[in-house]
């Protein structure tokens, strides 16, 4: 009696295991399934358009710098296309006016020299470019050092167009100085050398923008990249 008892014990715990077993599978399977989802593809994020243009606007200036400055090593040239392009846009300027304005300065030359004591790529007086260069919390700079002597040329052209915001007359006085430009404006007589800076600059600037594939500035001061020609 005692043995039949043990065996219906023995019976039902099994048959209760069994139905547990059945009862919980379902759930064990639902869990697994939602803890463990396939994981989705990672994608790279779309190139920003504006980052896409100003690599573009980098490039056409480091060759075109390469061309024209042969005598200095390749990182000279990227570090000067890359403070052409951080100097313009902090200022609001094109780019190919900063060119424009060191082709009629210097012809690119970093060792250039003027009679009036004007030195480097963008010809400026040392006292310019220690002005411009402590203004911005830098200590002293070479006056042939490119990069310095045009991050500071793009910070005083900007003054000039502060100071007189038509181009032609901003030109006029980074070229003659503001104060001797604003006597000969008092006097109504600016002499012809400096009444054809401008146009020798803009001249030149159309010209890069021809051969560089470089377009106009917009009012956010984006500039435009087309084709460049050969």
């Amino acid at each position: 009696m005692i043995a039949a008892a043990a065996r219906g014990a023995a019976r039902a715990g099994i048959a209760s295991a069994i139905a547990a077993g059945v009862l919980l599978a379902p759930s064990r399977l639902a869990v697994a399934v939602a803890v463990h989802p396939a994981p989705p593809e990672s994608r790279r994020p779309a190139p920003d358009p504006l980052d896409l243009r100003r690599e573009a606007i980098l490039a056409r200036l480091e060759d075109h710098l390469e061309r024209r400055m042969t005598s200095v090593p390749h990182l000279v040239h990227e570090a000067l296309a890359r403070a052409i392009v951080d100097e313009a846009e902090a200022a609001r300027l094109d780019p190919l006016l900063v060119l424009a304005v060191i082709e009629v300065e210097s012809g690119y030359d970093p060792s250039a020299a003027s009679a009036a004591g004007a030195r480097g790529l963008m010809q400026l007086q040392p006292a310019t470019l220690r002005r411009e260069v402590a203004g911005e919390g830098g200590g002293a700079a070479d006056p042939q050092d490119p990069v310095a002597n045009v991050r500071a040329g793009v910070r005083y052209l900007r003054r000039c167009l502060d100071s007189y915001p038509k181009l032609t007359l901003a030109l006029m006085a980074y070229n003659t100085g503001p104060n001797r430009l604003h006597a000969f404006l008092l006097d109504g007589e600016v002499p012809a050398q400096v009444l054809a800076y401008p146009r020798r600059v803009l001249a030149e600037q159309h010209h890069l923008r021809e051969v560089l594939g470089l377009g106009e500035v917009d009012g956010a001061g984006v500039v435009g990249v087309t084709a460049a020609r050969d």
